[in-house]
């Protein structure tokens, strides 16, 4: 293999024995994943790569940990034997190690290396990316649905996930984030449309009240049944909802968002032994950003009325009120019901 991570051979990150003559004594304590040590076998080289991975989104599970937390008065703990076992097999099995987007498939999507041993500086997208984020954020952005387009950004441009999602993000900062949208190098739009705010007399009047998913997205998947606990049963759905704005900040500023279901209701935890006192403190309707861009969707396309009235600001179909949500759910997201207009 001809690459730095072989200047000692395979010994220097595996174990085992160079000097063994027989493929058992080669093989004595072995390490065949050893980026699951990171800090072993990954920091010697990458120390403030792995330092500041080691708080990242991706290498930790405190978004998951925090709103299960959250709903349960604080109850959750992961490190509670009693729920230990339930939250390993059904939660901890997705995250991935720094091989598994450098060298490999993840195993939870059957593993596999990306090109022999080679270590790759940027993950691909078809084989780390999507192969996580597929059913959702990966069926979206390469618009595979039938009927459903590809997000602009991949066709015809065919952008890699990295082109947006860099390592700076990835790895982040070093900084502990509560959820994803929280992380300072999170891409944004205006990354690269600069112009756009003074782009057209639409952009100008709903710059600062409109996310720009509202107007440029395509129906995405919502879920409304649960890969962990027990919980929900229903299948999942195309749908397309505008919100109020759960998390008002200052990148994030706009009155309306797309919002998204997420699978979880007051007895999903059960089989934990785990309740949610405070289910209603948080939305089952969260912020949204769909991988699917257009210039032109439905909420812009005005060529049969000839006017914006009809195909976004009257379709009432467009905005979540309450009728969209189960009566165990309407407490829960009473700051994000589009008031009556």
């Amino acid at each position: 293999m001809n690459s730095i991570h072989n200047r000692e051979g395979c010994v220097s990150c595996h174990g085992g024995s160079k000097a063994a003559s027989t493929k058992e004594e080669a093989h004595e304590g072995m390490i065949p994943n050893p980026s699951a040590y990171p800090e072993t076998y990954c920091t010697p080289c990458h120390d403030a790569t792995n330092a500041s991975h080691a708080t990242s989104v991706h290498g930790t599970f405190k978004g998951i940990e925090d709103m299960v937390g959250i709903r349960s008065g604080g109850a959750f703990d992961p490190e509670n034997p009693a729920y230990a076992a339930k939250y390993e097999g059904q939660c901890t099995k997705c995250h991935t190690t720094c091989g598994q987007c450098h060298i490999s498939r993840p195993e939870s999507v059957g593993g596999g290396f990306l090109n022999g041993h080679m270590f790759q500086t940027q993950p691909s997208t078809m084989n780390n990316c999507t192969a996580c984020h597929g059913s959702r954020v990966g069926e979206e952005y390469l618009g595979q649905r039938e009927g459903y387009k590809a997000d602009v950004h991949w066709n015809p441009g065919g952008k890699q996930c990295v082109f947006c999602h860099d390592g700076a993000e990835m790895h982040a900062s070093g900084t502990t984030y509560d959820k994803r949208y929280d992380v300072a190098e999170m891409p944004q739009c205006v990354n690269c449309h600069s112009g756009a705010a003074t782009a057209n007399d639409y952009h100008q009047t709903h710059w600062d009240d409109l996310q720009c998913q509202v107007c440029h997205s395509q129906e995405y998947k919502n879920c409304y049944n649960c890969h962990a606990g027990i919980g929900l049963e229903e299948p999942s759905t195309l749908g397309f909802k505008i919100g109020l704005n759960p998390l008002p900040s200052a990148a994030r500023s706009w009155d309306y968002v797309v919002l998204r279901h997420v699978p979880v209701n007051p007895t999903t935890f059960d089989d934990w032994g785990l309740s949610l006192p405070d289910f209603d403190s948080l939305p089952t309707w969260k912020y949204a950003s769909p991988h699917n861009i257009r210039l032109n969707t439905p909420q812009t396309d005005t060529t049969g009325t000839g006017n914006c009235y009809e195909a976004c600001h009257g379709n009432s179909d467009l905005f979540l009120d309450v009728s969209d949500l189960r009566d165990y759910e309407i407490n829960a997201n009473q700051n994000v019901i589009v008031p009556a207009r």
